[in-house]
């Protein structure tokens, strides 16, 4: 007897594939359904400018202003659950950099070459990118009807004259002739006429590209803007800022009260860190762009407090020719009677608002402002590059001079302080 062989099932040739493009489809199917989720229910990834919760919010306190409460001092900048900020590094191409920031002699780390072309910096691919979880979709990018605002001159590029070589690039200084970053990089004050003057810091630029545009577009030009020095293409948007008319300052991440110091990044300024170090970070930070008439901090609570660590940085942008535009409150009396001229206090700080949630916040602090203002003929506000906040100050400025007030770059204020003392 033939013994029977058992035949296997064979699936025919044409159910195979169509399983095949089943699964195929089936797992599209899977992330396409995560994406959405991640997009619409705000637990996704999202590139914002800094985080929200997290940002000590310390101009001082204005008693007689009875508009609203000033925003709490020291606060800690310990963030909240679902607020995860990814501690930003040097870029990649800095690691020889870092050696000498860490006290290692180096010769040929120049991070920035004389005068790159800006359209290659604007092709760099070594991004720095801050993200938390439910950062949202990107802002709105500025439209034709936002860009109607009349543009002042264009502020000055960097003069190599007030340039000097560092370790890490081209840092400022005081021109041989005696010129300085704060005069020569500042805007034209505004005719004042007797009219209180009100000008607004809008910090965190350049680590989104859509905020960023949007403030250098639809902002007054009298509106100063402050650069993250981690951000990516620099050069880049610190130069269209100054071709529209806006002075830019840039930002020193300093330790604060309860913050992770890892958040201020790879050259962030600590009281634990040593007076050479900060000063070798100081000069990496300087270094990142040009064209700044200014300095002024993210976060710094503690590190302005401690006159040994604030004082030798107060020095160095005061020899360097740079203001200081200090939100602690502190920084004053590091500086002593050497801040003189080149430090101002803010006033008040101006909410970040990423949605409509927070617009009556960041109105009632622009109300303070115009109190202030009027008691003290000058105000300065700052504040953070996020899309409702962005709305409100375009929208409440449109109205500045019916209202009586005369809009002004924050280097009016410090020159009009200084002229007080």
């Amino acid at each position: 007897m033939v013994a029977h062989r058992r035949r296997r099932f064979i699936l025919p040739v044409l159910s195979r594939l169509s399983l095949a493009w089943l699964s195929a489809l089936g797992v599209l199917g899977i992330l396409a359904a995560g994406l959405t989720y991640s997009i619409t229910s705000g637990n996704g990834p999202g590139r914002v400018s800094l985080p929200i919760d997290g940002m000590e919010r310390m101009a001082r306190h204005e008693p007689s202003v009875t508009v609203s409460e000033a925003p709490a001092a020291n606060q800690a900048a310990t963030g909240t659950p679902g607020l995860r900020l990814a501690p930003p590094n040097l870029r990649d191409a800095g690691e020889a950099a870092m050696e000498a920031i860490e006290g290692v002699e180096s010769k040929d780390v120049l991070l920035y070459p004389d005068e790159p072309d800006l359209a290659a910096d604007a092709q760099d691919t070594d991004e720095i990118v801050i993200t938390i979880a439910g950062g949202g979709p990107a802002a709105t990018p500025a439209t034709a009807a936002s860009l109607t605002h009349s543009r002042a001159a264009k502020i000055a590029g960097p003069d190599p004259a007030l340039l000097r070589t560092t370790p890490f690039g081209k840092a400022p200084r005081i021109s041989p002739d005696g010129r300085k970053a704060m005069h020569v990089y500042a805007a034209a004050s505004p005719e004042q006429d007797g009219a209180p003057q009100i000008a607004i810091i809008v910090g965190g630029l350049g680590l989104n590209s859509a905020l960023t545009q949007r403030a250098i577009d639809e902002l007054p030009s009298t509106v100063s803007l402050a650069f993250a020095p981690y951000a990516k293409d620099l050069k880049f948007w610190t130069q269209k800022a100054r071709d529209a008319g806006h002075e830019i300052l840039i930002e020193l991440p300093m330790e604060g009260y309860g913050a992770n110091v890892d958040a201020l990044g790879s050259a962030g300024l600590l009281t634990t860190q040593t007076r050479e170090e900060n000063l070798q970070r100081l000069d990496w930070l300087m270094s990142r762009f040009g064209g700044y008439f200014a300095a002024t901090n993210y976060l710094g609570a503690k590190f302005s407090t401690q006159n040994e660590a604030m004082a030798p940085v107060l020095k160095k942008l005061e020899d360097a020719g740079v203001a200081y535009i200090d939100d602690t409150g502190a920084a004053r009396i590091a500086g002593g009677t050497r801040g003189g001229d080149v430090i101002i206090s803010v006033n008040r700080i101006v909410p970040p608002a990423p949605d409509p949630s927070r617009r009556n916040a960041v109105r009632r602090e622009l109300r303070a402002l115009e109190q202030i203002a009027k008691r003290d003929g000058v105000a300065l506000g700052k504040t953070y590059a996020y899309a409702t906040t962005l709305d409100e100050i375009a929208a409440w400025a449109d109205g500045l001079e019916d209202n009586g007030f005369v809009a002004a770059p924050a280097s009016a204020v410090l020159q009009s302080q200084a002229s007080r003392r």
